[in-house]
C-alpha cells in the first residue's frame, strides 16, 4: 500500500478552502481533483466538493459528496454535519456548512496512533 503525502493533501485543501470562500469554485475544483490523485478516499475533498456544490445551490451534488465522505470515513463530523444540516432543508440557509479542512481522517489519526504522535 502507497504512503499517502498528507502534507501535500492539507496543503491542497486549505488553498481550496479559501479559494471556495474567495467563491472561485473552478480553482478550487482543480485542488480538489489533485487532491484525489493523492487520496481518493479523502473524507475532506468529498466534503469540501460538497461545500461547493451547497453554495453554488446544487443540493443533490451537495449530498452526493456529503455522503462519499461519510462512506470513506464514518467518523468524519464536518460532513455527518453537513448532511444533517442539508437532509433537514437548510442547505443554504442561515448556518454555514463545516469546511473540516482541519479535521483528520480516521486513517490519519490511526497512522498517527501507529507513529506515537497521540497529540493530534
Amino acid at each position: 500500500m502507497e504512503e499517502i503525502n498528507y502534507d501535500q493533501l492539507h496543503k491542497y485543501l486549505h488553498e481550496a478552502e479559501l479559494l471556495i470562500k474567495e467563491m472561485k469554485f473552478s480553482a478550487a475544483k482543480e485542488l480538489l481533483v489533485r487532491s484525489l490523485l493523492i487520496n481518493d478516499r479523502s473524507p475532506q475533498v468529498h466534503n469540501l466538493f460538497g461545500v461547493i456544490y451547497e453554495y453554488q445551490g446544487n443540493k443533490e451534488m451537495a449530498m452526493r459528496h456529503y455522503r462519499a465522505a461519510n462512506v470513506f470515513d464514518g467518523t468524519f463530523k464536518p460532513a455527518i454535519e453537513n448532511m444533517i444540516r442539508c437532509s433537514d432543508n437548510n442547505c443554504h440557509g442561515q448556518k454555514h456548512p463545516n469546511f473540516g479542512v482541519d479535521e483528520l481522517s480516521f486513517e490519519e489519526r490511526r497512522q498517527q496512533f501507529q507513529n506515537g504522535d497521540n497529540h493530534g
